[in-house]
Order: C-alpha cells, then sequence, then structure tokens
C-alpha cells in the first residue's frame, strides 16, 4: 500500500529556571527536572527505497503491442477505416490463451511469440489466462480445459514460456463467480484449488511477473468479492483486477477497487493493488440499446472507450489502467446473432470509438507514417 514516509525531526525543548530575587527573603532556586526526551524517529533507509511505492519490476518498461494489430492497420486501404481501427489496435491490450484454441501448438506458439517479442522490443506484455475448466459456466465463452489435471500441465507450460520475463498476468475473468456451485461443493473446492495454483506457480517461478484475479467490478459487493478472491487465492497474487470486459466508468470502479483494498486489509489480507479494465470504461454503465442482452455489457453500442493502457493512475492502489479486453471484439451472440466472443466485430469497433470521441474520454490518435 502506498503510504509517504515523513523524515521525523527531533525537536529539543530548552526550558531556562525560573530565579527569584527577592532580597528580603533570598531562596535558591529549586533544579528543575530536565523534560523527557522524545526518541527519534527512525529514518529509512535512502539506499533501500520503499516497497509501498515500489511498482513490480513489469511496470518499468512501457506496454507491448502485438504486431498483428497493427498489420490490420497496414492492410487496410479505406482512409477513414484505417484511422477509425488505429484508435483500437494502435494501443496495448490483453492478449487472451487458454492453451487449447485454435489447438495447442498455435495457441503455445502465440504467447511465446508474444513475450519473446515484448522482450526484444523492451515491452510488457498483458497476458490474460482464460483457459479454466467449466469456462464462463457454459455461456458464450464456454470452453477451457477438461480436467484440473491438463490445467495444472497447461499453467506449468506458461509459467515455463514466460521464465524471468516481464509481464502483467490476469487470472481467469469471471472464474470468482464459481458457477454458483455451493460453498464446500467439490466443483467449488476444484476451482479454488486451480486459482491458487496459477498464482503459486507464477509467484515462485516468475520473478518479473506482476499477477492479478479477476474480482468482478465495482457493482459487486464488496464483502462477497473479498471473499471470492481470498478464496481463489488473491494471497499469493499482486492484487486484482477489475472490471475485465465490463463498462463499468474508471473514476467509479477505482472508487470501488480502493473499497476492495480496504476490505482485504480489514480481512488480513495486506498491500494488494489492481488493474482496471479501461478498455470500455468512458462511460459509467450506459443503458444497453439491446433489449435482448442477456447482460448489461454484452455488445453495449452505448460504451465508449476509456483511458488507453497505461501506468499513469490516480488511485492510491491503481498499478495500471489496462485495455485487458482490447475494445471491439464481440461478446458472442448477445441476441442479435453478433459474431461468436472474441471475433472482430466492426461496426461494435465504430461505436465504441465514437462513442469515446464524443464524450472526450480519449484522444484521437493519428496514423503513423509507417501504417499509411
Amino acid at each position: 500500500m502506498k503510504k509517504y514516509l515523513l523524515f521525523g525531526v527531533l525537536i529539543f525543548s530548552l526550558i531556562g529556571a525560573c530565579s527569584s530575587n527577592n532580597e528580603e527573603n533570598p531562596q535558591k532556586p529549586e533544579p528543575q527536572k530536565p523534560e523527557p526526551q522524545k526518541p527519534e524517529p527512525k529514518k529509512p533507509d535512502p539506499q533501500k527505497p520503499d516497497p509501498q511505492k515500489q511498482k513490480p519490476v513489469a511496470y518499468d518498461w512501457d506496454f507491448y503491442t502485438e504486431p498483428s494489430r497493427l498489420t490490420v492497420v497496414k492492410n487496410e486501404k479505406n482512409p477513414k477505416l484505417k484511422k477509425l481501427y488505429y484508435q483500437i489496435y494502435g494501443t496495448p491490450c490483453g492478449a487472451w490463451y487458454d492453451g487449447i484454441s485454435p489447438t495447442k501448438e498455435k495457441n503455445e506458439r502465440y504467447l511465446r511469440n508474444l513475450v519473446e517479442g515484448a522482450e526484444r522490443t523492451q515491452k510488457t506484455p498483458i497476458i490474460v489466462i482464460y483457459g479454466i475448466p467449466h469456462r464462463d459456466c457454459g455461456f458464450y465463452s464456454k470452453g477451457g480445459h477438461p480436467n484440473a489435471a491438463s490445467y495444472k500441465e497447461w499453467i506449468n507450460h506458461v509459467s515455463t514460456i514466460i521464465g524471468n520475463r516481464r509481464a502483467v498476468v490476469i487470472v481467469e475473468p469471471d472464474a470468482i463467480n464459481y458457477c454458483n456451485w455451493k460453498v464446500g461443493s467439490n466443483e467449488r473446492k476444484e476451482r479454488a484449488e486451480l486459482l491458487n495454483y496459477v498464482g503459486l506457480t507464477l509467484k515462485q517461478k516468475n520473478p518479473n511477473v506482476a499477477t492479478y484475479i479477476h474480482a468482478g467490478s465495482a457493482g459487486l459487493p464488496t464483502n462477497a468479492a473479498a471473499n471470492a478472491i481470498i478464496e481463489g487465492g488473491v494471497e499469493h497474487m499482486r492484487g486484482f483486477a477489475f472490471n475485465v470486459s465490463g463498462v463499468g466508468g474508471t473514476k467509479e470502479e477505482q472508487e470501488g477497487a480502493e473499497k476492495l483494498v480496504a476490505r482485504l486489509e480489514q480481512l488480513g489480507i495486506k498491500n494488494k493493488h489492481y488493474v482496471i479494465d479501461t478498455g470500455r470504461s468512458g462511460i459509467n454503465r450506459p443503458k444497453n440499446p439491446n433489449p435482448k442482452a442477456p447482460y448489461n455489457s454484452c455488445n453495449n453500442f452505448a460504451a465508449a472507450l476509456g483511458p488507453r493502457s497505461t501506468k499513469n493512475t490516480t488511485g492510491v492502489h491503481a498499478d495500471a489502467y489496462l485495455w485487458i479486453n482490447g475494445g471491439g471484439g464481440s461478446d458472442g451472440d448477445c441476441g442479435t446473432g453478433a459474431p461468436a466472443a472474441g471475433k472482430p466485430y466492426p461496426k461494435y469497433t465504430k461505436a465504441l470509438v465514437e462513442n469515446a470521441l464524443r464524450v472526450k474520454s480519449i484522444k484521437e490518435l493519428e496514423v503513423p507514417k509507417e501504417l499509411q
């Protein structure tokens, strides 16, 4: 937690003795007891930076943009679309991996290329681990590994690929709903064990990784979110991620995240930090114009892009604002026959960009010459 240490200065109070000058009855002044001195505050070692103010080494570099995103911009011939796409694809965002799609071999190659490419350019990749069994509880993003053994094997492999490289890792969006399994059920115990396994593995084997478990959003009850991520092993991680793929406003999500940090402290989990997904945080929870949407953020055409991925935040415990969900990708059918979850959705991309420029939640970027 960020606390500001004040350098102490010892103040000595010099008290003069008062004497009576009555010549008729001269008296020897009574000696005054010295006032006890206050102990000198311990000064911090200037050679050791305050750990509360230090971010992990993963934040020493700027964030990495996958070259394939910029290729989309470069290959677009229509100047207006090129500029539109650059507003999305020119910003670093989360790379989602499950160890399976489209095949195990290709998925592994994508991840290896990501971390190696980032290291070559001295940038930090944003990696989203998204392969837990019973993923998305069978909804639009259903899938994941068939069993716990397969998942652990994959996590071990992910850890090996990352090695000592820098990375910001987001752990299993939406997994902490535990598919509404009852506390104490075998299914819930297994999921909690797997989330803990991710945190412990990366903590023990990947020293330059900052790991965050998804903790829902500011719309959830703080106590419930705290208990859920404690069960999921937040103690083994840097902290938590808020608003992943959500449409909560940046300010509102940050306020909720600070409350969650405070609640974790009360529950004995100290010094936790967070990141916020600002990919669609430009407007706070706009009503979805699609009456068939099963939930408010499902391809919400009234939403807007929020602050681009950055380490510059205003939250006391906020490490970064990140486009964890990179904006423009479909959330699934959403009752309108939209593209499958994760697939490009140009109409949605256009709405997010135009809404953001209208409310000024982002600055419009000019397409660099090398992409024109």
